[in-house]
């Protein structure tokens, strides 16, 4: 069965950096390697090229937050890697724009059972990059402890603090371009944030350098999804306790775009509309089990909620295959996620939660 490294860091943004450096260094030399291979297939993009590009979001990065950018100057230090390729693996949505295929949800009392507040995600991408993913939990002054699975050496991604907030991440994709502030670099701003309207302001405080899609949920019962462009957002909130969002705009803004996703992902509107008709015909009984249920859907198999993408060869109106590399689900009112790596449908979950100093204690395997 495939695990995913679990590491503990602790001090200034630099020190934390450092020790992710030096815990995951094979993670992030896979990141790398995969990711120039990725750049180079998909866009005839050299590495020289992209950390060239990649240079243009350094003061986007120090404008946003410096420590951010000093956890990055740790990570590069840790692993014995140049500076610019940590940015460069942090601005790779700007850099370069694959889709995936992910499918995130929130459900809220009194939609949950026992008044629980849940938020969940399948992250799509390519079986190929599973072997850079690490699970850290961050312990930093001043800040939230953050809790996440990531790509080693991206500083932000999904999943929680222990202020009870925690943020879930879709694809978007439209023809609008900018210098700005990258995707995952925003992941982590919410994730720092003690306040939810603190986590939701960290989308809009600044021009973001592409469009993508935040779902964010605290533990005080409520959830908010913010649909981005690089210059304009759009907030939705949700209906009868539950929200679902796949790969396309849908807020009631119309955001005047060109949706790539859209023509690009025709699959997300099922997973979109298939997730709202399992959720609600749930209401009030929704709890982990049940998310894990629709995590593992299969209708539109393999291009389904549960994706197994790469089982099928490309096929025209298609989109680029992809796989649920993990799957996770958050249970922000008790203070733990359960996370597959791989699909849900046959991998076990594990819990993760805080750890208290010096508690070596092994995550709790569970069976779906």
């Amino acid at each position: 069965m495939q695990t995913i490294k679990k590491i503990r860091v602790e001090g200034t943004a630099y020190e934390c950096g450092k020790q992710i450096g030096e815990q995951a260094e094979r993670e992030i030399q896979c990141a790398l390697k995969a990711y120039k291979q990725l750049f180079m297939d998909t866009n005839k993009t050299s590495w020289k090229e992209a950390r060239e590009r990649a240079a243009a979001y350094i003061p986007w990065i120090e404008k946003y937050d410096p420590f951010i950018m000093e956890e990055m100057k740790g990570i590069s230090d840790g692993a014995k890697v140049e500076l610019i390729d940590i940015v460069t693996l942090n601005a790779r949505s700007e850099i370069m724009s694959v889709p995936d295929g992910c499918t995130s949800l929130a459900a809220v009392p009194p939609g949950t059972k026992n008044n629980k507040t849940l938020l969940a995600q399948n992250w799509d991408w390519m079986a190929a990059f599973k072997p850079s993913l690490i699970i850290v939990e961050i312990i930093q002054p001043n800040r939230p402890k953050v809790l996440m699975c990531t790509e080693a050496g991206i500083v932000g991604k999904i999943g929680m603090n222990d202020s009870g907030i925690g943020v879930c991440l879709n694809y978007l994709s439209t023809t609008e371009q900018a210098h700005g502030v990258p995707v995952h670099v925003i992941l982590r701003g919410i994730l720092n944030s003690q306040l939810f309207s603190q986590a939701v302001g960290q989308v809009s405080r600044l021009q973001r350098g592409t469009s993508a899609n935040y779902l964010i949920a605290t533990k005080e019962g409520e959830a908010l999804d913010i649909e981005s462009t690089c210059d304009d957002y759009d907030a939705i909130y949700l209906t009868d306790d539950t929200i679902v969002h796949s790969n396309h705009f849908y807020g009631p803004k119309h955001i005047k775009i060109k949706d790539l996703a859209r023509l690009n992902f025709p699959d997300t509107h099922l997973r979109h509309g298939r997730g709202e008709k399992l959720l609600k015909k749930e209401h009030g009984k929704i709890d982990v089990e049940t998310i894990k249920s629709l995590l593992s859907d299969h209708i539109n198999y393999p291009d389904s909620i549960c994706r197994h993408g790469e089982t099928l060869s490309p096929l025209p109106g298609r989109p680029l295959p992809s796989d649920t590399v993990f799957s996770i689900v958050m249970n922000l009112s008790d203070g733990y996620f359960e996370l597959a790596p791989g699909q849900p449908c046959e991998t076990p979950f594990e819990r993760h939660t805080f750890k208290r100093v010096n508690e070596l204690k092994q995550p709790t395997v569970t069976h779906s």
